[in-house]
């Protein structure tokens, strides 16, 4: 499974490559419902710390150096 570290390598990758155009870029990453939901859960409670109003979220989506990246859910009926 990729982790937070994958992410941030692959998008400074792009970010700091002149070659690759990024307006308006978005990557998308499926990933399992299982890992889906605990990514969405690992970012909230980073955010809101005291928060405890946890609700899923079908589509994670995040901007790294000005690049959009979004994490959806597999979609297991394709």
């Amino acid at each position: 499974m990729m982790n937070y570290d994958d992410i941030i390598k692959t998008v400074s990758e792009i970010v700091n490559n002149d070659e690759i155009y990024k307006e308006g870029l978005i990557l998308q990453y499926q990933m399992s419902d299982n890992n889906h939901k605990k990514m969405d859960e690992h970012l909230f409670y980073k955010a809101n710390p005291d928060s405890k109003d946890f609700e899923h979220n079908d589509v994670i989506e995040l901007e790294i150096g000005g690049i959009t990246v979004r994490f959806i859910k597999e979609d297991l009926d394709n």
